[in-house]
């Protein structure tokens, strides 16, 4: 089994006026493709900074993040730019464009990359159909159930088809029954396509 990440030696500090604080310290971790990673901690124990490390949203202070046997931190803006799009990420407050309908909102990862419209629309509509809310592409997220949002947000991040799925503690604003749901869509989405999965 190839390593899709190798973290290396990886540090993680945040300075202010008045000191230094250290969330990570010289983390070493590899992660497989194709499998499922749960990070658990306590709160505060600096999950989401790793994770938001691994794919470069927070810039590690010291050591290596190695993605599909590539340096994040050598690359270019634009090398990094790519590299994310086999890269997605879903958050615990769902992070959906509120003026954009759930149709434009999964659309909109694909509109970055300079996908068509007609294309990116038969897309989103297959992965609206996936994740069962193929009856709600024209509704706003403020028409959504919490549960619905997240799996708009599932759909978004599946968009680009990437090789691994960050998901950053998702089924924490949701109650727990919607959230096992949430969960078995995920798990059910990586078992048919793949994709590696690393969950806070």
């Amino acid at each position: 089994m190839s390593a899709l990440i190798e973290i290396k030696n990886l540090t993680k500090s945040f300075t202010s006026s008045q000191n230094t604080v250290t969330v990570l310290k010289n983390v070493n971790l590899s992660i497989n493709s194709g499998e499922i990673y749960g990070i658990i901690g306590l709160s505060g124990a600096g999950k989401s900074t790793l994770i938001r490390c691994m794919n470069f949203l927070e810039v590690p202070t010291g050591g290596q993040v190695i993605f599909d046997g590539n340096d994040l931190g050598q690359m270019t803006e634009k090398e990094l730019r790519k590299a994310r799009q086999s890269m997605g990420m879903i958050f615990q407050q769902f992070q959906l464009l509120a003026q954009r309908n759930v149709l434009q909102n999964v659309c909109f990862p694909l509109e970055l990359q300079g996908m068509d419209k007609k294309k990116r629309e038969e897309k989103a509509r297959e992965l609206l159909k996936i994740v069962d809310l193929a009856d709600k592409e024209k509704a706003y997220p403020s028409q959504l159930s919490g549960g619905q949002k997240q799996r708009v947000a599932i759909a978004r991040a599946l968009a680009k088809r990437p090789r691994v799925l960050f998901l950053d503690e998702p089924t924490g604003a949701l109650d727990e029954q919607t959230g096992r749901q949430v969960l078995d869509y995920i798990c059910k989405l990586q078992k048919e396509y793949g994709f590696t999965i690393v969950m806070v």
